[in-house]
């Protein structure tokens, strides 16, 4: 089966990570993706494990399924280049800073008055409008700003970053709705349109009870951390078993309290805390006591198994490696192989969307620096051999030459 977005045309101007992921998405998912490289590559062929010469997991990861090219986009021959497959694409992706694209005449209003079928997609720390949008910034910078990170860590202890480029990522997953969004309106109007994602909004828009309780509250009812001790619904945390195995639960309503109580057989925790509200003025001895009987069961997995047969949800938290193996992951497709010289097939991530009647599988492995240069000339924007050799002898175009 073809992947729904078969016959999409990418063309990729981003680098590191939030366009690139959005990319990758977008090849999994069936589109054609052709991304720029820089003659040193992106940044992220460094990091962190090698998997072949100038090639690394992360680059890897977000990378897989793409043909890259190598042109020169501060030579105006460069640039002209880089407008015909503009001309080629359906979609244009870019996260470099506000205005840059501008400056390299590939911004929107000259995109769009090239072609007003064009669907550009720019992601960046605070967007291309608003008072921050001069502002630079990364991931962490969004994080802080975002007020996700303010509800991160212990009570005593500072907030804490979330071990992933989580700011990236969400981008990458707005913005692929969003252009899902911008070819749907393209198809009823035939017009196309600037999608606009900012790291900021997009986390500030997953945080998920505290901005509308402190909305109508004139921000009185927005907590503090959340920790391993979910603060508004209580009782959500996490706990520690006798072989230092830990688990993950959530019981806040009346009915799922009512069967934590029957579960741990302590029925006087339904006198003082049987409501809501009850649990949420004082959670702390309430999870004081969940704790201290959760310690005296031998494992996590123990725990589980006794709270779900009373018809609770709890799991013991697994690590990455564990999940690298995992059947459920494997059996749906979320991680697939992907053959690599030298590595034979190794699992990795593939974008989590299932579609009846449609396919979503990797692309090829992501390969050299530019290897794809003279194909995309070629094929793509159908240069002849002699035009092909001068641009590389030129310097506009490099990597992939024959």
């Amino acid at each position: 089966m073809a992947g729904p977005y078969s016959g999409l045309r990418v063309f990729d101007l981003s680098h590191v990570i939030a366009g690139p992921f959005c990319t990758r998405m977008l090849a999994d998912l069936g589109a054609d993706v052709i991304r720029v490289e820089r003659p040193e590559g992106d940044l992220m062929r460094a990091l962190p494990v090698p998997v072949a010469d100038r090639l690394s997991s992360a680059y890897v990861q977000y990378n897989n399924g793409k043909r890259s090219v190598g042109l020169d986009l501060k030579s105006d021959r460069g640039r002209e280049l880089a407008l015909g497959l503009t001309d080629w694409a359906d979609v244009v992706v870019e996260n470099f800073a506000p205005g840059v694209l501008d400056r390299l005449g590939l911004g929107w209003d000259a995109l769009h008055a090239r072609d007003p079928r064009t669907v550009l997609c720019s992601l960046s720390t605070f967007g291309a409008t608003g008072p921050y949008a001069h502002l630079s910034g990364f991931g962490l910078v969004a994080e802080a700003y975002s007020g996700l990170m303010s509800l991160t860590g212990t009570a005593d202890g500072p907030p804490m970053h979330f071990g992933t480029a989580l700011a990236d990522v969400n981008s990458a997953v707005y913005a692929l709705a969003g252009i899902g969004a911008a070819l749907h309106h393209r198809a009823g109007t035939g017009e196309g349109t600037h999608v606009d994602i900012s790291a900021f909004d997009a986390l500030f828009a997953m945080i998920d009870q505290q901005p509308a309780a402190g909305a109508f509250t004139g921000g009185a009812a927005v907590r503090g951390k959340y920790g391993d001790r979910h603060t508004t619904s209580v009782p959500s945390g996490v706990a520690t078993c006798a072989d230092g195995s830990h688990l993950a639960y959530g019981m806040s309503g009346d009915v799922f309290f009512r069967r934590l109580a029957a579960a741990m057989d302590a029925p006087d925790l339904l006198d003082t805390y049987g409501t809501s509200d009850a649990r949420v003025a004082d959670p702390g001895p309430l999870y004081d006591r969940i704790e201290a009987w959760a310690a005296t069961w031998p494992t996590a997995d123990a725990l589980v198994e006794h709270l779900q047969s009373h018809g609770l949800s709890a799991a013991r938290i697994r690590g990455v490696r564990e999940n690298l193996d995992d059947p459920h992951l494997r059996a749906r497709g979320t991680l697939s192989p992907v053959a690599f010289p030298g590595h034979g097939e190794v699992w990795l991530p593939t974008a989590p969307l299932r579609f009846s009647g449609a396919e979503v599988r990797p692309g090829k492995a992501a390969g050299d620096i530019a290897a794809d240069t003279t194909e995309v000339l070629t094929s793509v924007l159908g240069l002849d051999d002699a035009t092909v050799a001068g641009l590389y002898d030129e310097g506009v175009a490099y990597g992939g030459r024959p």
